[in-house]
């Protein structure tokens, strides 16, 4: 598997020296061409493909988009249900339903990405100290090279 990444617009996965992605014929940039290689439209296919995998590991962008998507479309849902629902929480619920096992699957790529189990998640239940020591992870860095939940996601 070593020198596999993703693709930087369907999310397959591709090998790293390939100049298009046999999945979608998107072109691939050469490795520090800037950026981590996720566009948001990327991010959040590749959380939708992987919505229920929970091995391997996700990159600070991959996570970041798909929260970013998560807040504007449950914000959104949530807009719908104050205008067309007197305040129903209807669309706001289906949202939070679509949205369950995705966040929870790419959060704990994210850890797997800091070589932390993702066990770890369960802070999320401690008040406020795990929520900030989960946040300051997941805005850290990930491990520069393979480690034991898988390869680097980010192209050498």
């Amino acid at each position: 598997m070593s020198g596999m990444v993703f693709c930087r617009e369907c999310g397959g996965q591709i090998h790293s020296t390939a100049p298009i992605c046999p999945k979608c014929g998107a072109p691939q940039r050469a490795a520090g061409a800037g950026g981590s290689g996720y566009s948001f439209r990327s991010a959040i296919a590749l959380c939708f493909d992987r919505y229920v995998q929970f091995s391997g590991r996700a990159p600070r962008a991959e996570y970041w988009y798909f929260i970013l998507f998560t807040l504007l479309v449950t914000f959104g849902a949530g807009f719908m249900d104050g205008v067309l629902l007197d305040g129903r929480a209807v669309f706001s619920t289906i949202a939070n339903l679509v949205f369950f096992l995705p966040v929870l699957s790419v959060g704990v790529r994210r850890l797997h990405d800091l070589d932390r189990s993702g066990w770890w998640y369960w802070l999320i239940f401690v008040p406020f100290i795990g929520a900030i020591i989960l946040l300051v992870w997941f805005v850290t860095k990930g491990t520069n090279e393979a480690n034991r939940f898988g390869p680097d996601p980010l192209p050498a």
